[in-house]
């Protein structure tokens, strides 16, 4: 049965775990112990307008405050658990929706163009937008709560200002969203297409061969242009929001402020207390500013959940099996030879012979890897696939890829040298492993852990 697609509210839904209620409850609680140390200044204000001030009070600002923001480092510790989590559950599912897709394997535009997203991308994304939410979390409830302070103890004017702020950074966004929506996503693509032409650097850098590294040098000059541009796009778009929106909030804020200071130009209590809430005040239109910047890169993080999503489930090339050329491959059962003219065919030999071995043969580019590959599509989990080149993991090189056509962790020349620098096995104090050694190894892996009824060995 084909598992529905997942999507940007599913993913978000995978933080939800008791770490992140935890989360939550502390950044009500940095709020309250902030909001709660705007009253205790304003009181001492109070106060000192009344002669009555005691120097204690100065001892639970103090204890307050620091309260707060140790509550909202403690509150970091379990979101980051509540999003290696998330992610955890993105690799899984991500595992499960294609573990049955082996013609995908060997395409290489859609492994440029997917392999971003689960080797950085993905990870990238969760935390950024898990960082993000937590910080304008913390903001608006700061924002909030001191506000309802200073409404209740100074002025209303204070807490419907700063709701007059956040209604119009909202209605910015929102017309704008579209457009900017546009230019997060092209600039994630381009970011993407540098990063895959980065897996093939090493390759092109070490094997020495100029004209190699020319025709490598050239792709990636033409895809950084690209990503330039598009991340100066991007930017524009999100400083430009931001900056607009920051002068939006402190002409409001500071404007309520001269208006209140002028109206109750008599009030020595409440111009006192205006006076030392200024501080906070200032810290509180900075907070606006870092909100309103801060909603633009949950946008874009938003946005860019989107790639995320659309990049799940790579696209199988729907007429693989015509890359198998079944004219030029036979089957051989020890002495017999069978011919082929349909995978379908092909498995039903495959499938009528309960035990022993076929060789599959035919000519170079015949498509006998092709065939192998189509084969396990269609057997999925009930067979073992060892593709040619392959970067599997196995135990005795504890969980490194097998670098055969230079990718991993170690890696070795044509001889069979070591050079890799990475202690990568489990039973000898070897550095790295020989192609043949690690093929006896991998093989004797194989017959010790799996049990499958169906072996395809490529090559």
């Amino acid at each position: 049965m084909t598992r529905p697609p997942l999507t940007r509210i599913k993913l978000a839904g995978y933080f939800l775990c008791p770490p992140f209620y935890a989360a939550l409850l502390l950044v009500l609680a940095e709020a309250s112990l902030s909001a709660a140390a705007t009253w205790l200044v304003i009181k001492v204000a109070k106060d000192i307008a009344n002669d009555q001030f005691v120097i204690s009070d100065l001892f639970y600002i103090l204890a307050t405050e620091a309260a707060s923001y140790v509550t909202g480092a403690v509150s970091w510790i379990f979101l980051e658990r509540a999003g290696v989590r998330a992610f955890g559950l993105y690799m899984y599912r991500f595992a499960r929706d294609n573990r049955d897709e082996t013609t995908v394997l060997f395409e290489k535009s859609e492994r440029d163009r997917v392999e971003p997203f689960i080797t950085g991308e993905t990870f990238s994304e969760v935390f950024g937008m898990m960082y993000e939410i937590e910080y304008q979390l913390q903001l608006f409830l700061g924002i909030a709560f001191n506000g309802i302070v200073l409404g209740f103890v100074i002025d209303q004017a204070l807490p419907i200002a700063y709701g007059f702020v956040f209604v119009i950074l909202s209605l910015l966004q929102w017309s704008l969203r579209k457009r900017v929506a546009n230019a997060y996503l092209e600039n994630q693509k381009m970011n993407n297409r540098v990063t895959a032409q980065g897996y093939t650097a090493w390759d092109n850098i070490f094997t020495g061969n100029r004209y190699n590294l020319r025709l490598w040098f050239s792709d990636f000059k033409l895809r950084l242009r690209d990503c330039l541009r598009a991340e100066i796009r991007s930017i524009a778009w999100r400083e430009g929001l931001s900056s607009g929106g920051g002068v939006i909030g402190l002409l409001v804020v500071f404007s309520t402020m001269a208006y209140i200071a002028y109206s109750d130009s008599n009030n020595t209590e409440l111009l006192l207390a205006l006076a030392v809430t200024v501080p906070r005040q200032i810290e509180m239109a900075t907070d606006v500013l870092n909100f309103s910047h801060g909603w633009n890169d949950v946008f874009a993080h938003w946005t860019s959940w989107g790639g995320v999503i659309a990049n799940m489930r790579p696209q199988p090339d729907a007429q693989f099996d015509t890359r198998v050329q079944f004219d030029q491959i036979v089957l051989h059962e020890g002495k017999k030879i069978r011919n082929c003219s349909t995978v379908a065919e092909a498995l039903e030999v495959l499938l009528a012979q309960p035990t022993g071995r076929i060789n599959l043969r035919g000519s170079n580019g015949a498509g006998k890897s092709s065939l192998l590959t189509s084969l396990k599509s269609k057997i999925k989990r009930h067979a073992f696939y060892w593709p040619t080149g392959d970067r599997l993991s196995f135990e005795f090189a504890k969980g490194a890829l097998l670098a055969e056509a230079g990718y991993g962790e170690e890696a070795v020349d044509e001889e069979g040298e070591d050079i890799g620098d990475d202690d990568v096995s489990s039973t000898s104090n070897k550095k790295g492993f020989s192609s043949g050694e690690r093929m006896l190894k991998a093989l004797h892996e194989i017959v010790d852990h799996t049990n499958d009824a169906i072996y395809l060995f490529d090559e």
